[in-house]
């Protein structure tokens, strides 16, 4: 099988300009790189902490791995390919240049911007933003995890994106693939989506995860389950609320927002 590496350099022709894809990455972004190892391809997971668009970005290598184990294979390269994914929800494949090297007191890597990149689409289908507080259990071998309590912040056809604050439930390697079960309590029911499937995990800001997951098969009552998490989507609820403090209803109000408008008859 040719290596991802090959596939990259061999289709630089055919990869439109995009220097400037990844300059509104957000807080520390993970990244996956292959590097040459011997005879074989090594990925690594690393994390964007840094840049300076446009001229170097800031990569640190996760500590599940030895780095004198690391060092050698990086400093025997010039160049090496990455791949993740953009603010835009876009996939993200490229060669970079290592430009420097730390190992204290992080180890870190500088790399060029991708002068050439790759750019996939991820999200297909439509997705609306929703603000719902919810509660999520990921199928763990053969028991439920501990819930975790967060947000749903988006829904389209395919899943849902949930956010919550904490430490990463599972190593993000073994993170696709699990099945997973979500619940909205609202003040007369509870929301249930079942049968959802893991997709990725990435952190979204200072212990702040989000969980990508998508349903095994698209449920029947799907309309129903979007009309009912939109609506009790958090802004919605305070845009119906009864209980504004601010809001004024007087016939003074109301007066003087309709002598602010003139109507000419000539």
């Amino acid at each position: 099988m040719m290596s991802f590496i090959k596939i990259i350099k061999q289709g630089l022709t055919l990869m439109r300009e995009n220097s400037d894809v990844l300059a509104n990455s957000g807080f520390r972004q993970s990244v996956e790189v292959q590097i040459k190892d011997k005879q074989s391809y090594k990925r690594l997971n690393m994390t964007l902490v840094g840049q300076q668009y446009p001229d170097y970005l800031i990569l640190e290598l996760s500590r599940q791995y030895c780095w004198q184990d690391i060092l050698p294979m990086l400093a025997t390269e010039k160049n090496i390919a990455i791949k993740t994914v953009s603010p835009k929800g876009e996939q993200v494949t490229g060669v970079v240049d290592i430009l420097h090297i730390t190992q204290y007191p992080q180890k870190l890597l500088f790399v060029s911007y991708p002068r050439n990149a790759s750019v996939e689409i991820l999200r297909s289908s439509p997705r609306v933003g929703v603000n719902c507080d919810a509660r999520l259990q990921l199928q763990l071998k053969d028991k439920l995890g501990e819930p975790l309590t967060g947000k749903i912040v988006d829904i389209s056809n395919k899943g849902i994106a949930f956010n919550y604050f904490g430490t990463s439930p599972v190593n993000i390697e073994d993170s696709r693939g699990l099945e997973a079960e979500v619940r909205v309590k609202t003040d007369d029911e509870t929301i249930l989506l079942q049968q959802l499937i893991t997709r990725s995990i990435r952190s979204v800001g200072p212990q702040l995860w989000q969980l990508g997951l998508s349903h095994k098969e698209k449920p029947n009552n799907l309309q129903d389950l979007v009309s009912k998490l939109f609506l009790h989507s958090t802004p919605v609820r305070e845009l119906l609320s009864d209980n504004d403090p601010g809001w004024d209803a007087s016939d003074n109000t109301l007066q003087g927002e309709s002598e602010s408008v003139q109507f000419s008859t000539n």
